[in-house]
């Protein structure tokens, strides 16, 4: 019998591809290999692995995880950083990547090997199959060149990731192609924002699939609600006292300053919870809380504030009427922002088990995952009958715009 070994890079080239494969080779017994060592950042490549896992389990493939090797990617496009794409840099990339799939391939049995990068149209398919070829035939090994874009392949493929609600990366993994595509822009996919799941965040929905891959090895049906919203992330932040840096936190849709701003203290108004630090000029704020610093989420959603800056009781003493502040802060506002709700479950199922998906920057106000699939396997009985659900809400720390989102639905889950 046959032993294909696949080459996979992402759920979405692997939807179709596969399953074109199975039809092409019923007798053949078939295999994922899961390597993108040109993926950046790490938890990007994690994301996409779980989705080709999600992938390879619903139609009953095994597949192996290679390790992260980012460093040895870099070495060996080094030189190759401007070229463009389905240049020289995508063909030594592709070279990488089937050259450490025919090691593995041969190294366990397998006879044959193909790459579902032949899905992609933003591959080229000659360039593939030349590479494929070469480096199956060092190894003693048949490539499979099969153009799966052929009657209708994208369409399918399309149609079959839709259905599975699969993640759809917007750049290939490569970030000289990302900065060739954004040309001197600023690439937040690159950065990772705090310590935390920040609503709309890579590490949210990395948070969902996770949790969405263990649900459905448990055979329980799942749906993910997409919902855009307004994000907003810091991209730094200054206060100073006296000319002296301080430690603080700032409010959720804060706006920018422009550039630095000085003032000084004109008064102090006790509130219930904390004072509050008006400036003589500016409308900035500053929020002294009675309690040690921390990041303070938001009860209902915002969608822009003057700037306020959140420093703890330790600081209470340095602030009086006429001290001197000097503060900058730089925000990045995004209409295009995106996060989802994740239900286990049927939505009219009666009673429900809530949680969230997202957490403030510092990682703190989050729930760890290890409670959230406690609780599905827990339930798992009462979620097959339909008695119970469980959700896990997007973007709670700004606003609690998730569960608003699912209580004012109206999509048939």
């Amino acid at each position: 019998m046959n032993k294909i070994l696949v080459h996979i890079c992402c759920g979405v080239d692997a939807v179709y591809a596969l399953r074109k494969l199975k039809e092409d080779y019923p007798d053949a017994h078939i295999e994922g290999y899961f390597y993108d060592p040109n993926i950046h950042p790490e938890e990007e490549y994690i994301l996409r692995w779980i989705e080709t896992e999600r992938v390879c389990n619903q139609i009953g493939i095994k597949c192996h995880l290679a390790p992260y090797e980012l460093d040895r990617w870099l070495e060996t496009v080094k030189g190759l950083e401007n070229e463009p794409e389905r240049g020289k840099r995508c063909t030594v990339c592709h070279d990488i990547r089937l050259e450490k799939t025919a090691q593995f391939a041969k190294e366990k049995g397998f006879d044959s090997i193909t790459t579902v990068l032949m899905m992609s149209p933003k591959k080229d398919f000659d360039v593939l199959k030349t590479v494929g070829k070469q480096v199956a035939e060092k190894y003693g090994l048949e490539f499979l060149a099969t153009d799966f874009r052929k009657n209708g392949g994208i369409e399918k493929m399309n149609r079959l990731s839709k259905e599975a609600q699969l993640y759809h990366q917007n750049y290939c993994g490569c970030m000289y192609a990302l900065f060739q595509q954004r040309k001197g822009e600023f690439v937040p996919e690159l950065v990772s924002f705090g310590r935390g799941r920040l609503p709309g965040s890579r590490e949210e929905k990395l948070f969902i699939k996770k949790v969405r891959l263990y649900a459905e090895s448990l055979g329980l049906p799942c749906y993910e609600q997409s919902f855009s919203f307004v994000s907003w992330r810091l991209i730094s932040s200054t206060l100073k006292i006296n000319k002296e840096p301080v430690s603080h936190a700032v409010v959720w849709f804060s706006k920018s300053t422009k550039g630095v701003l000085r003032d000084r203290v004109q008064e102090i108004v006790e509130e219930n919870d904390r004072f509050i630090v008006k400036l003589k000029k500016s409308f900035v704020k500053i929020w002294i809380l009675r309690e040690p610093l921390r990041e303070i989420p938001l009860d209902f959603p915002r969608f822009t504030t003057e700037p306020i800056l959140i420093v703890g009781n330790d600081l209470r003493e340095r602030f009086e009427p006429g001290t001197r502040l000097e503060i900058q802060l730089k925000a990045q506002f995004d209409e295009n922002g995106e996060s989802q709700n994740l239900i286990v479950g049927k939505k009219e199922a009666e009673k429900t088990v809530e949680f969230h998906s997202d957490t403030l920057a510092d990682g703190s106000g989050g729930v760890d995952i290890e409670n959230v699939l406690s609780a599905i396997s827990e339930n798992r009985k009462a979620i097959l009958t339909g008695n119970k659900k469980v959700v896990i809400y997007g973007a709670k720390t700004v606003g609690n715009i998730g569960k608003y989102y699912f209580n004012n639905s109206f999509i048939n889950v």
